[in-house]
């Protein structure tokens, strides 16, 4: 076989590559075979770390969730007088358990209410004896009825214990569990006992590969293992602190601190186990190695072969096809000279080829365009763009109602009229721009000059005049920054600009944004007026609705809100109205059933649109509130009217309550879900409107104003009326009479 042969140069080069392979594998072998003991012991050390964070954390989720019961309002009834009171207040609590123990995450068989008083315990089953509880339910050796007990004169406030064995009566096991224990830093007459499920929590945090895993307290004594068989055989006081291993008795120890329990978590692996982990790593380099050496030889060989044989094809094509050639240079690998010399007979036809290909250029630029604008990744070169700096340019068009009434095909032909007006506008000044439709209603232009920002705001002033004409169909809004942009941070400058059409000003003409305008800090209602809107709703007073809005409405035009403002306005108007619905049990499907108030927003592009939604929603929202305030319940009827006739008296929920003859409990249970506010907060709503008109129609001193609407203390009142108003009863009296 000839040496100048294309097969033999590239048998030749791989196996050189095999050689330069083989030295390289033979290097990492000896680096890996001197590295492993570390690696192996660094591998260990970030398992122990990571299952402890994991403990750590866990632990810390059980402490947050069970802190809540000691502030559980249902505690205070537990041994009230009141019988039905406390056996609701029981309810409550093991609802509120139940809710806590479901949650598979916390790992927790059941959680315990400890009372000094009675030994009265309360758990997911509900309330029990602290006798019975352990004796029958949560059976356990080193657990008796004693232990429990003397957790109460125990100085701790969190505290785990070792895993043990629980069972119930009848000898079937709830399996191995740590009871944790947590004190009330207010009352030292309960505690609360979290019963975590010790298997469960050790198979979901264990990342371990090898060895055996150890939870031990501060004082060295073992709360868990991970097999009983082998009890923790070093001494605590050997655990060097400042160390995160220890090799003792032909193991290694591995041990981390808790941070928050102050728990040492370890881990314990045989030498043995790592030593015969080095030596299947060394068998396992080894065979790799060996396949390593044996397939590259037969793959060179192989693919040399598979490489050279369409080569031969190619020449042996072009030989019985193409035209004559003089033979190729001996310098040459012969094959590929033969090819060489005949490749030039096809260029004119990849000429050719390359002249229609430019006809698509225009198409793929902007389809290059697009993909940078996206940041949807492309491979370098794959799309051609231009690389030099441009002006950024967008247009949006904000389409108006009688624009939407149009069929969806003259619509999307007059947005290619507008992309193609703007586009041949700005290339008769800049040749080299490129304008491209982004989104339905976007269109996008790259001014690519090295001209001042000037000559481009007075390309751009002269679009104004021009759309302005078609202000019934949709407004305009041009974003451009003054601002030359490099091609790596297009993405970053379209997302500035749309920023920019974001702060579009909320009127009927073409807008010219060249600066990110502030937004007006305050918009939408003041906590006085919000208390007014949600008055007026649940009252279904549509009339006074529309004036609070169309006072907002125009304050906000006044202080130039942006159309993203309006827009957010808008949503909250519509779902405080939403939740007057609801408080006010109103069927909300009759009210949303032709279309989501929230996808007409979108659709608003003027004020007077905006108007147009409130009035149509709010009338029939307030319309269903006010069917269903129509009709009557005569216990909210006696309340209302107990609270409109004695509102100036010392009234209470327990007296109204008196007069139906029923628990205030159940009173107040039941007007809150029929009128959505509960007998507290619209008693005070009643008593400050009383005292409002009292202060805006009288000179009547603040404190006796206080007594008339049933204050005692005026200080009290003050409060009380800034909280529902905004504002104390001295502003608003110089708000309503003046200085």
């Amino acid at each position: 076989m000839k040496t100048n042969s294309l097969f033999v140069k590239i048998l030749s080069g791989f196996i050189a590559v095999i050689v330069l392979l083989l030295t390289f594998n033979l290097v990492s072998y000896t680096f890996f075979h001197r590295n492993i003991r570390e690696e192996i012991t660094t591998s260990s050390q970030q398992n122990l770390s990571h299952m402890a964070d994991r403990y750590e954390n866990h632990i810390q989720s059980v402490q947050l969730s069970l802190v809540g019961l000691f502030f559980n309002n249902q505690l205070s009834y537990l041994f009230d007088a009141d019988r039905s009171a406390a056996i609701d207040a029981v309810n409550q609590l093991v609802k509120r358990i139940r809710d806590i123990r479901e949650n598979d995450m916390l790992f927790l068989q059941d959680v315990i209410v400890q009372f000094k008083m009675n030994s009265f315990v309360v758990h997911q089953g509900g309330p029990d004896r602290l006798e019975s509880l352990y004796a029958s339910t949560y059976r356990s050796a080193p657990y008796g009825v004693d232990f429990w007990r003397h957790q109460f004169d125990a100085g701790f406030k969190l505290r785990l214990y070792p895993q043990a064995e629980f069972t119930n009566s009848q000898q079937m096991s709830h399996g191995d569990l740590f009871p944790l224990v947590l004190k009330s830093t207010t009352d030292p007459n309960m505690y609360i006992t979290a019963l975590l499920d010790a298997e469960s929590l050790f198979r979901t945090f264990d990342s371990r590969t090898a060895g055996y895993f150890y939870i031990l307290d501060e004082s060295g004594r073992t709360l868990f293992s991970s097999d009983r068989s082998r009890p923790f055989a070093l001494s605590f006081d050997r655990l060097d602190q400042t160390k995160d291993d220890v090799k003792a008795d032909n193991n290694y120890f591995f041990f981390r601190k808790g941070d928050v329990t102050g728990l040492t978590y370890t881990l314990v692996i045989p030498n043995e186990k790592i030593a015969n982990q080095m030596s299947r790593i060394n068998v396992v380099l080894l065979l790799l190695l060996v396949l390593a050496l044996v397939i590259s030889g037969a793959l060179s060989v192989f693919v040399s072969i598979r490489f050279y044989t369409p080569i031969q094809n190619i020449i042996e094509t072009i030989q019985r096809y193409g035209p004559q050639v003089q033979s190729p240079s001996p310098k040459r690998i012969d094959e590929l000279g033969f090819i060489d010399a005949n490749v030039k007979q096809f260029l004119q036809t990849n000429t050719d080829i390359s002249r229609d290909l430019r006809n698509q250029q225009s198409h793929l630029t902007h389809l290059g365009y697009i993909r940078k604008l996206k940041n949807i990744y492309t491979r370098p070169n794959e799309l051609p763009i231009a690389e030099k700096p441009f002006y950024l340019i967008v247009f949006q068009l904000s389409m108006t109602g009688r624009f939407r009434e149009l069929p969806a095909a003259e619509q999307e032909r007059a947005m290619f009229f507008i992309k193609e007006f703007i586009g041949i506008s700005l290339s008769e000044k800049y040749p080299e721009s490129v304008t491209l439709q982004t989104e339905k209603n976007q269109v996008l232009s790259l001014l690519f000059t090295d001209g001042e920002a000037k000559g481009v705001f007075e390309a751009l002033e002269r679009f104004k005049s021009v759309f302005d004409r078609d202000k019934q169909y949709g407004y305009l809004t041009v974003a451009f920054k003054p601002e030359l942009v490099q091609p790596g941070s297009i993405t970053e400058s379209y997302e500035d600009t749309l920023e920019m059409v974001g702060r579009r000003k909320l009127l009927s003409e073409t807008q010219l944004l060249s600066s990110l305008e502030p937004e007006p800090l305050y918009v939408g209602f003041s906590p006085a007026q919000e208390q007014e809107l949600y008055a007026n709703l649940q009252t279904g007073q549509a009339e006074n609705v529309m004036l609070l809005i169309e006072r907002a409405l125009r304050r906000m035009i006044k202080d130039g809100a942006t159309e993203e403002q309006f827009r957010s306005f808008a949503k909250e108007i519509v779902a405080k109205t939403i939740k007057a619905m609801v408080a006010a049990n109103v069927d909300i499907d009759s009210v949303l059933d032709r279309q989501s108030p929230y996808q007409e927003i979108k659709l608003c592009a003027s004020v007077d649109e905006y108007r147009q939604l409130f009035e149509r929603f709010l009338s029939q929202a307030s319309s269903r509130i006010a069917e269903r305030k129509e009709k009557k319940d005569p216990v909210v009827e006696f309340v209302l009217d107990s609270i409109h006739s004695k509102y100036h008296e010392d009234l209470s929920l327990d007296r109204v309550a008196g007069g139906l003859g029923l628990t205030p409990s159940y009173v107040s249970r039941y007007v809150k879900e029929k009128t959505g506010s509960n007998f507290s907060d619209y008693l005070n709503e009643v008593r400050i409107g009383k005292a409002k008109e009292l202060l805006a129609k009288s000179s009547t001193p603040i404190r006796d104003v206080s007594a008339r609407v049933g204050y005692v203390n005026v200080t009290s009142f003050i409060r009380m009326f800034k909280k529902v108003t905004g504002m104390t009863p001295s502003d608003y009296r110089r708000s309503e009479n003046g200085p």
